[in-house]
């Protein structure tokens, strides 16, 4: 770590700790103004280069009016005041640095009153104004109705999708306690998040998603999302847009709130403590603001609700005898077993064709209610004949459990007139545990080393007469036992995460008009991850292998070796007793693996007014940037040999060791073109550009260009064509391959599959490949990074219309088509894709079937799923927000929707081959329509919140036909959230809510019945208050 980091960190820490012994007050700082009175425009930004802040103000809003002289040595909030004084304009939000203006309610619309700094621009400007569709999300209204964090706010967004969070996560994932975001559902590595305007390091090696849970709740403000490609701007991974989380820094007095929920089940809870201050020292040289958050929700499995307590799957329907016969070629069943999976030892006698389940001294023939498919070890079917059945997911995750810890301190201090040095400490904490399940194995050779599942003998002790009896009935001498081990303790998943980010930046003026800055930053990720009660695969065998003791009768481990290591047999026909704890001593291991990302950025950028036209202000902002990640990671060498892994439950992740530098400069400039003219209130264009010289492939460009017309006052055309890059990251580039197994998948050349269309048929047979029972063989899947990915490139238009009638007040209406179309995708094929593609294009010369080998029988033995640039991926569509504010009885109403309709998602494996095109719009994953509508209603200190969103209905495969599910179509689901709050007085306010009212389950098909991945809420009718105190 470079010693400068080391001193920063002393000086930001030290800051910190001086928080708490700094008055409460106002940010303050002195300079010399000389304003005349004159124009609302001319004398805010005049008033703007004499106190060297930013002022953000609508042009609608300073129309018509005149602003106060000021003169004289004043503080700058009070010159601030004086110069609007009489005016109905008015200081919306002022951080020491950024002033937002705004009408009275009574004298502009709404969208006046919360015009803010966008996103998609370096140079500031009102929301509306914006050529670039931007969409804010308040924290304070979003926590109004129970929403918790900057993730559970942006879940609330129609343009965001399901990433990764509490609810999304798997739990064998390697990213549990990771919040990441997803735009558009085009992925998280294509969604860029800054906070404050500013980079931060990757929460993972995988990828280069930035871990939204490290940033305390008690310091957001608000949140601004970009829908539009803006790696102009930002930098690579804004292909689909950018999500800037914006923080606190105008804080008075001393907050606390303090959040609580629970489930109507009972579970479920969630806390939430937030704190926040700030102040000034030195006489107003100085300013401070400091916040930190505690958040803990408790884990729910998915035997805690009642719409997952069957599990759900689709199978070929052994009913189906072809295509067009009306019958689904796949049927759903509603209550899914197999013999395998069992809590009892079960063991399968080929001969017979017979599943065994031994318990309580008995033997019984393992029998479904309804066959699927043909008899076998690995059968399938609905119910089944003993208790001991049951779906064998019913503890893993509804939602992951989580406790957290995240603060923020910021520190100002004006060094000389005009220069200000700034310095920050962000951290965040996340504890957080993926329940897995009990331990279980088959005889597959995925298992122990490649030996299979425990195997008794029939000179095994432990071994029941009336198993031995049946044994030696068939002439065999051992048999594997598939089961759960319930008398295990359940295999944990802890992460361990841990975030730093160290800001300092000098920053001033240049004359009037010109400001500067120069920063540096530096950024840490870790990850330390304990898999527990990990059974060792050469202990185990040893342990489950007994024999008796010729002298004693005494059971003991078969291998003398083993005895000698300290080997303690274990009776692998019991399910009740606990392990002893010699026995967990021999058995069992906690494994150990670590992730780390760095991130260093040092930059300097430059911005203002270049020259005053007739029009407005010529701006500008030039800037350059290096930066420096690495990611680090290392695995448990016993997972690494394979002792503590397998190739079906728990995996071992490969070492990485890379590092990356990327140096950038860029350019941006906005030119007023015409004002207050006929047919011409505003005419606009701007533009920018990025040069990126990366140390892995070399240089990229990206640039954008757009307008802003407005003929009429309260009507506004809009719109950007920007062109943006996506590098590799880490994972992509890097992560070594790796070899997991699939138990099966819906082969195309199943006999179900075989003659859906003539040219599967052909290709099927052209691979020798015969019409396939159903089959549950281990299949090879080779997956991981690839060294000779290239950069992805992403055209996206954006056109729109802003509505703002002044014959309707506090009214504004925007709508925005948008189109991105992305080249040479870095993507990765499932198993089932790459079997589909195979036999579905003309013919099998393709690198699909290349990338599969079959065996003799026709069933797969490998197939590679590893990373590659595919042809493209595009997607359209419409988005949709209105916000109206108006007086209603005693009190005032607020509407707030926001929606987005979706034309076209699909991707395209191969340029002008239309049979390779995978369609996602109008699936469950991408629905046709989201919406979310927000209704407040105030009357004095009382508000009463409404918050409902849609979904719309959909597909559950909008590629295949009627026919090929029993079931196809995905309902359309609504929630409904309710609150309550009262301000009790200035200092202290209460609330309490309902979310989800209706108690809305997920629709009842397999992979949405959980959820669907955080999509459909899980957590049923919940309630919550909040308290708030101000000190």
């Amino acid at each position: 770590m470079p010693l400068f980091f080391s001193r920063s960190t002393a000086l930001l820490a030290s800051a910190a700790a001086a928080v708490a012994y700094l008055p409460a007050a106002a940010h303050a700082q002195t300079r010399s103004f000389s304003i005349p009175a004159q124009s609302a425009s001319t004398g805010i930004r005049t008033f703007a280069q004499q106190a060297g802040v930013q002022v953000i103000a609508a042009s609608r809003d300073t129309e018509g009016r005149t602003t106060n002289a000021v003169q004289g040595e004043l503080d700058i909030r009070a010159a601030l005041d004086q110069l609007l004084a009489g005016t109905d304009l008015t200081v919306r939000s002022f951080n020491g640095k950024v002033a937002i203006l705004g009408a009275l309610p009574d004298q502009a619309t709404t969208e006046a009153a919360e015009a803010i700094v966008v996103t998609g621009s370096r140079i500031g400007r009102p929301e509306l104004e914006s050529a670039m569709p931007i969409s804010v999300l308040s924290f304070d209204e979003a926590a109004a109705v129970g929403r918790t964090d900057a993730y559970d706010v942006l879940r609330r967004s129609p343009v965001i999708s399901a990433g990764n969070g509490m609810y999304e996560e798997h739990y064998r994932s390697a990213d549990i306690g990771l919040a990441a975001i997803n735009l558009r559902n085009m992925g998280t590595n294509r969604s860029l998040t800054l906070v404050d305007g500013r980079r931060r390091v990757s929460g993972t090696a995988a990828s280069s998603a930035v871990d939204i849970n490290m940033i305390p709740p008690a310091m957001i403000d608000r949140i601004e999302v970009v829908t539009g490609g803006a790696a102009a701007i930002y930098g690579a991974d804004a292909v689909t847009g950018a999500v800037n989380i914006i923080t606190r820094t105008d804080i008075e007095g001393f907050n606390v709130d303090a959040y609580q929920g629970i489930s109507k089940y009972g579970d479920a809870p969630e806390t939430v403590v937030s704190l926040a201050t700030g102040g000034e020292f030195d006489n107003g040289r100085g300013s401070f603001s400091f916040g930190g958050s505690y958040r803990r929700a408790d884990f729910v499995a998915k035997k805690d609700r009642p719409f997952t307590q069957n599990r759900l799957f689709y199978l070929p329907n052994p009913d189906n005898t072809g295509p067009s016969d009306g019958i689904p070629d796949n049927g759903l069943n509603r209550n899914y077993f197999s013999f395998f999976t069992g809590d009892k030892p079960g063991f399968y006698i080929p001969d017979n064709q017979t599943f065994y389940w031994y318990a309580d001294g008995e033997l019984k023939i393992a029998q479904y209610d309804k066959n699927w498919g043909p008899p076998g070890e690995f059968s399938n079917g609905e119910g089944a004949n003993d208790p001991s059945m049951r779906n064998f997911e019913q503890f893993e995750p509804l939602r992951n459990a989580q406790e957290s810890y995240s603060f923020i301190a910021d520190v100002d201090y004006e060094i000389a007139d005009g220069i200000t040095y700034n310095a920050r400490l962000d951290y965040g904490r996340t504890l957080a545990d993926g329940a897995d399940n009990y331990y279980r194995e088959d005889s597959r050779a995925i298992f122990n080393l490649g030996h299979g599942s425990a195997v008794a003998r029939l000179d095994n002790p432990y071994m029941p007469a009336n198993v031995r009896d049946l044994l030696t009935s068939f002439d065999l001498d051992s048999i594997h036992i598939d089961r759960f081990y319930v008398n295990f303790p359940m295999i944990g998943n802890h992460h361990d995460r841990e975030s730093l980010t160290v800001y300092q930046d000098l920053s001033g003026t240049i004359g009037s008009s010109l400001n500067w800055g120069i920063f540096y930053q530096y950024g840490r990720t870790t990850d330390d991850i304990t898999i527990t009660n990990v059974p060792r695969s050469s202990r185990w065998l040893a342990a489950s292998d007994v024999v008796a003791n010729p002298v004693t009768g005494t059971p003991e481990c078969r291998d003398a070796e083993a005895r000698a290591a300290g080997c303690v047999p274990y009776d692998i026909f019991s399910y009740r007793t606990p392990l002893t704890a010699e026995q967990t001593a021999w058995i069992l291991y906690d494994r150990h693996s670590r992730r780390d990302n760095d991130q260093q950025i040092v930059g300097a950028g430059l911005n203002g007014t270049l020259i005053n036209l007739p029009a407005g202000d010529l701006s500008f902002a030039l800037g350059a940037e290096h930066r420096r990640e690495s990611a680090t990671t290392t695995e448990d060498p016993l997972a690494l040999s394979g002792e503590v892994a397998n190739g079906a439950t728990i995996t071992a992740q490969q070492p990485i060791d890379a590092s990356m530098n990327v140096t950038e400069a860029y350019g941006e400039l906005v030119i007023p073109i015409v004002r207050d003219r006929p047919f011409f209130r505003r005419l606009e264009v701007e533009g920018a550009y990025r040069y990126s010289d990366y140390s892995s492939f070399g240089s990229t460009h990206t640039w954008k260009v757009g307008g802003t017309w407005s003929p009429v006052d309260g009507v506004t055309i809009r719109g950007v064509r920007s062109r943006s890059v996506r590098a590799p990251n880490f994972g992509e580039l890097y992560a070594p391959i790796s070899v997991g197994v699939s138990s099966s998948f819906n082969d195309p050349c199943l006999k179900s599959n075989y003659n859906l269309t003539p040219t599967r048929a052909a290709n099927c047979a052209a691979l020798g490949v015969p019409p396939l029972d159903f089959y549950f063989d281990g299949i090879e899947i080779i997956s991981g990074g690839n060294p000779d990915l290239e950069p992805e490139t992403s055209n996206s238009t954006t056109i729109g219309l802003v509505l703002q009638p002044r014959f309707i007040r506090g009214f504004d209406l925007t709508v925005d088509y948008w189109d991105i179309r992305i080249e040479n995708i870095i993507t990765s094929y499932s198993a089932l894709q790459m079997a589909q593609f195979c036999v579905d294009l003309p013919d099998i010369d393709n690198l699909f079937c290349g990338n599969m080998k079959r065996g003799a029988d026709g069933i797969p033995e490998t197939i590679s799923t590893q990373l590659v640039n595919a042809a493209s991926m595009e997607a359209r569509g419409v988005d949709v927000g209105l916000n109206y504010g108006f007086p209603l009885g005693a009190g005032d109403l607020d509407l707030n929707f926001v929606g987005s309709i979706l034309l076209e998602r699909e991707t395209q494996a191969i340029p002008e081959m239309t049979s390779s095109i995978v369609k996602y719009a109008g699936g469950y994953t991408d629905p046709r329509f989201r919406g979310s509508l927000l209704i407040n209603y105030t009357i004095d200190d009382f508000t009463l919140s409404a918050d409902t969103r849609f979904i719309s209905a959909s597909k559950y495969d909008p590629n295949v036909g009627e026919e090929y599910y029993e079931i196809n179509d995905v309902p359309a689901k609504v929630y409904n959230d309710l609150a309550v709050s009262y301000a009790i007085d200035d200092g202290m306010r209460i609330g309490a809510g309902v979310k989800n009212v209706f108690n809305v389950f997920p629709p009842a098909l397999p992979g949405l019945y959980a959820g669907g991945g955080g999509r459909y809420d899980t957590m049923g009718r919940y309630f919550f208050t909040r308290v708030g105190f101000k000190f």
